[in-house]
């Protein structure tokens, strides 16, 4: 079905464009217009290089006529597999591809050799690129498989020397093109080996017919809103999502994409691109826009620097997201490399943040499916042609189920809520999924276990409820079934993705009055298990959260050669964390005080829970009700800040800032602070605490300005100044 209108502001022809075509009109018509901006360095205070429409467009020609001169003239169009560093050279790559008659495709350099390989026979790929710094899994696939091997030159050489290059036309048509394969990405792999998708360039131009929507009734969409705005894109550039910003909405909608230099995605490295990237939104894994929260200063700057926040890939904590949705526009996104990304409608409500409202040009529908959640599915429809990618993708289908689970608005019957994955696919706040269901069997083969339940939806990891067939009776034999259990959860961790590994700490029994729920020919029915248990993995979590985050620095420490060469520190930071909950809970008076604190956090509920959880092999399962090793219920300091479910105190929050910097020792609430060494580096650091004080106390209140410090240089003053504030 083909839209005209004559009123349009963006041309008619939109979602029968092709991106390479279009590169080279800008280029043509408006060489300055930016393209992407890159890190001048590594170190985010030197700025960022914006990269213009003519400058790009010529890099790709270089790369175009390389490829050429490297694979010959009349080469046969040929699958190229590119890994490497994560920069811009992706982006070259894969259009210079597309110009020289062949296509890229990208492999996560997260996969295993197994994936690699599997990957490469199904795509019939037997060409590599290989940078100079190529990730150590190369080598191995060298090993296993025979490969044309292309030296790629670094990121410089493409950019360099290009007033002679001569223009790569790109002569397809859109009746030729639309259900050719433009590049190859893959599934995630969380049921599995992952599988390739031959992306179309039919399937990216839907996300470039979502500018015609409100000129056709509908309401605006993502890229409508994004149109013209500049986008800190923190994903690996080899994802789906950021390909679909980076090129789809980059080349179609206008959206200038600021990428990160090829770290490690720390909240100290998004912190900096919020301070020198001129940013107006960033889209982020949920684990990261978490760990920016968890600091003052990150979490400052966040919500006032950036107008928009927007996440992929996983579930935001609601405690997280209530926050800060009433700080800054906040906007889930959603889609898959199979059908490019959804049309989604902005949310009038920042309470509905998690909602999602597709735009019913989608063609799509929601059937209803388990537990009052429905499947949504794509329905073939020649109206929505132009909409439906997923039918360039698969063009034999009449029908595609994202195999998502969605949950209605209570008052809003067009937005909807993800639950869960039909397949029961846990998606982890870091953006990576996991299939539980291996490592389930594996560890219910032991002898000891009846049952397994992997759980960790929307949480930084996975945990294990275990079902015993015969309950321990004492701390010895609950010791005992955790090291007789032990091995088979080594076991499940081996086969499992490195991102879906239980550690030491998160292990859990269930309780013998609450049997796992199961079906009539004796299955157990996980979400029902996830349901009766939801409040036992909470409180785990709560407990090992702390733990864990210690650890987290670990990503920053990584050498840049190593994240530039393998894309990802996740397995190195896998280990560190390991290591450090293995000294967690080293001995009988520290599990005790553990006791102290659970039993203390039941106690809020009105009730002592006797669920089992572990702190590993080596020390015995907590219960949690009774004594351990004799020690009672005490209270100290510690335990009320555990227990504490409202505001903390602000002038505590204040002494506690002030005291990291300076010597309060002798301060007192009328104390001039200056006298005592406030200086503007402890003014901007105090500044901070109390901003994010007020973003998660007083919401909707105005943030402060450092002057204000100085201004009122007491502890009693800051405390009017904040109170004043919360009343305004």
């Amino acid at each position: 079905m083909v839209f005209e209108d004559p009123n349009l502001q963006v041309p008619p022809n939109c979602g029968r464009r092709l991106m390479p075509a279009v590169l080279d009109e800008v280029a043509e018509s408006d060489p300055q217009r930016v393209f992407v901006s890159v890190p001048r360095s590594s170190n985010l205070a030197d700025g960022f290089k914006d990269i213009p429409y003519g400058t790009f467009a010529k890099a790709v020609n270089k790369c175009a006529w390389y490829l050429r001169e490297q694979l010959g003239e009349d080469s046969i169009p040929k699958t190229i597999l590119y890994m490497g560093p994560l920069d811009v050279r992706y982006l070259v790559i894969i259009l210079a591809a597309a110009k020289a008659g062949h296509m890229a495709f990208f492999s996560s350099l997260r996969n295993s050799l197994e994936a690699h390989l599997s990957l490469l026979d199904k795509c019939g790929c037997d060409t590599v690129l290989v940078p100079s710094r190529a990730p150590a899994i190369l080598s191995q696939i060298f090993a296993a498989r025979p490969m044309e091997q292309i030296a790629t030159p670094e990121v410089d050489f493409f950019f360099e020397d290009l007033d002679q290059v001569p223009p790569m036309a790109f002569t397809l048509t859109w009746e030729e093109a639309k259900t050719k394969p433009f590049c190859v990405l893959h599934t995630s792999g969380s049921t599995g080996i992952p599988k390739p998708v031959f992306v179309t360039y039919g399937t990216f131009a839907s996300n470039d017919a979502h500018q015609l929507i409100p000129s056709l009734g509908g309401k605006p969409t993502l890229i409508n809103y994004l149109s013209g705005q500049r986008l800190f894109l923190a994903l690996p550039v080899f994802h789906a999502a950021c390909l679909t910003f980076t090129l789809v909405f980059n080349i179609f909608g206008g959206v200038t994409c600021v990428l990160p230099p090829p770290e490690p995605l720390t909240a100290d490295l998004a912190n900096q691109a919020f301070l020198h990237g001129n940013l107006d939104g960033a889209l982020m894994a949920p684990s990261l826009i978490v760990d920016c929260y968890n600091n003052n200063a990150h979490c400052v700057n966040m919500v006032q620097r950036l107008k928009f926040l927007s996440y992929v890939g996983g579930a935001l904590p609601e405690e997280v997201g209530n926050v800060l949705t009433t700080r800054i526009k906040l906007m889930t996104m959603m889609g898959s490399c199979e059908t490019a990304l959804h049309p989604l409608e902005l949310n009038p409500d920042p309470a509905d943040w998690q909602y999602l409202t597709i735009s019913p040009f989608l063609g799509h529908t929601f059937r209803a499916d388990r537990d009052g959640l429905s499947d949504l599915v794509f329905v073939r429809d020649p109206r929505f042609e132009l909409f439906q990618g997923v039918f360039r993708t698969f063009p034999d289908k009449t029908e595609f189920a994202m195999g998502d689970l969605f949950e209605q608005h209570p008052r809003r019957p067009e937005s909807w809520v993800f639950r869960a994955r039909t397949d029961d696919i846990i998606a982890f706040t870091t953006a990576e999924k996991l299939n539980p269901i291996t490592m389930e069997s594996v560890i219910a083969a032991n002898a000891k276990v009846k049952s397994a339940v992997v759980g960790g939806q929307g949480q930084f990891q996975a945990s294990v409820l275990i079902e015993p067939y015969t309950y321990p009776r004492s701390p010895e034999e609950e010791d005992q079934f955790l090291r007789d259990v032990w091995p088979s959860i080594l076991q499940a961790n081996r086969d499992c993705p490195a991102h879906g590994r239980i550690m030491r700490g998160f292990v859990m029994l269930t309780k013998p009055e609450k049997p796992m729920p199961r079906a009539g020919k004796d299955t157990v029915q996980r979400h029902q298990v996830l349901k009766l248990y939801a409040e036992e993995f909470r409180e785990l979590y709560d407990r090992m959260r702390p733990h864990v985050k210690k650890d987290a620095v670990a990503l920053q420490s990584v050498e840049r050669d190593a994240v530039e060469a393998n894309g990802d520190a996740r397995e190195l930071l896998d280990r560190r964390v390991e290591e450090a909950l293995q000294r967690v809970l080293p001995g009988a008076v520290e599990r005790a005080v553990q006791d102290v604190l659970a039993r203390l956090l039941a106690g809020l509920t009105g009730q002592l829970s006797p669920a089992v959880q572990t702190s590993g092999p080596e020390q015995p399962p907590v219960h949690v009700n009774g004594q351990v090793n004799g020690v009672s219920r005490a209270t100290n300091g510690v335990e009320e800040e555990v227990i504490q479910s409202g505001p903390p105190e602000l002038k505590k929050v204040i002494y506690d800032q002030l005291g990291e910097n300076i010597d309060i020792r002798d301060v007192k609430d009328d104390s001039d602070l200056f006298q005592f060494g406030l200086d503007s580096l402890v003014v901007i650091d105090l500044t901070n605490a109390l901003n994010t004080y007020i973003i998660k106390w007083r919401p909707g209140k105005e943030l402060l300005e450092p002057k204000v410090v100085y201004d009122n240089p007491t502890v009693e003053r800051i405390l009017g100044l904040v109170e004043d504030v919360g009343r305004a």
